[in-house]
């Protein structure tokens, strides 16, 4: 990630809380993976099955003067494989409990049906080919992750409350990046546990998700604006979040983000100014030229929530068309 802090950035953790990057394949880079030193002993987002990640996580627990025996939890903010692909396995060798939020479990579980979003991409103008790179993409992903026992699971809701590493966290689950994120609040020491729900250098992306609504899926980005206000309140001391630097000053963060969105908005008008309708797809060839396989959808997610945006704000209408076109009101 080679963008500047959007935030002040922090140095150092508390005594109770360790740190250890856990590489990925991904141009995003590593995951933070926070193991939290008091009792119940915690591992947050351990990371995924790939190269030797076992090993880095068992030697990072084992300098804290435990041993993977002693792992009480597993925490896992969202149900992106770089997140929780570790997590069935440290929770078998610990005979851990796995928590998440409540949504996230058909993710974990890979209970997922993808007829859904195959529906969706076609109806974002996104061609035949690229959802057959998609579906390879989906099914690669799946060995970077280790089954997880269901029997092994608490599901929280928003507003419960839990313990972990000698604290009481309040949960915050809350839609955006990915449909029941969770982020931890420790009212007490005013430490956030933020996954990728909140980032010191990039703005999450705002991941294509099918539901069950008219439309077929979420309005990733309109949820997740819509978070902001809630974690200026709890104005938290220290962020940890899911990739990059720790930082805090959440409403300089949000103030940033507020306006890169605009700006993206602005760009994508410009577009539909000079080109006249467009779909999704073409938009994002238009706007991120050079991405190619899978980050073709990331980059289609990214335009479909500025246009929610738009459409929101009376700025751009939709067809009815499949797929979908988009114009300036």
């Amino acid at each position: 990630m080679s963008s500047a802090p959007l935030a002040p950035v922090v140095q150092t953790l508390p005594s109770w809380i360790r740190h250890v990057a856990i590489p990925t394949p991904f141009p995003v880079g590593p995951v933070n993976c926070y193991i939290l030193d008091e009792d119940p002993f915690t591992i947050v987002d351990p990371g995924m099955a790939w190269g030797d990640n076992t090993a880095i996580l068992r030697a990072a627990i084992e300098l804290t003067g435990r041993s993977i025996n002693d792992v009480a939890q597993v925490v896992v903010t969202h149900g992106h494989p770089d997140h929780f692909g570790l997590a069935g396995w440290l929770a078998d060798e610990a005979d851990a409990i796995v928590v998440c939020g409540r949504p996230e479990w058909p993710k974990l579980s890979g209970a997922v049906d993808r007829t859904p979003m195959t529906d969706l991409v076609a109806r974002l103008g996104i061609p035949e080919e690229l959802r057959d790179v998609f579906r390879a993409f989906y099914e690669g992903v799946r060995e970077l992750s280790y089954a997880i026992d269901r029997d092994r699971v608490v599901l929280l809701d928003d507003g419960d409350h839990v313990a972990a590493g000698g604290r009481s966290w309040d949960a915050h689950v809350t839609p955006g990046h990915s449909v029941g994120h969770l982020s931890l609040f420790d009212r007490d020491d005013r430490v956030l546990l933020s996954g990728d729900h909140l980032l010191a250098c990039i703005t999450p992306n705002p991941v294509l998700e099918p539901d069950d609504g008219p439309e077929g899926r979420r309005r990733s980005l309109v949820e997740y604006i819509a978070s902001f206000d809630r974690f200026v309140r709890l104005d938290p001391l220290l962020v940890l979040p899911g990739h990059g630097p720790w930082f805090t000053d959440v409403p300089t963060l949000t103030g940033a983000m507020h306006h890169h969105h605009e700006n993206r908005c602005q760009e994508i008008l410009d577009v539909l100014e000079a080109s006249g309708d467009r779909t999704p797809y073409e938009l994002a060839g238009e706007l991120f030229p050079h991405v190619r396989d899978f980050s073709v959808m990331l980059a289609v997610s990214e335009v479909v929530g500025h246009l929610d945006l738009l459409e929101d704000d009376g700025r751009v209408d939709r067809s009815t068309d499949s797929p979908a076109r988009y114009q300036v009101r």
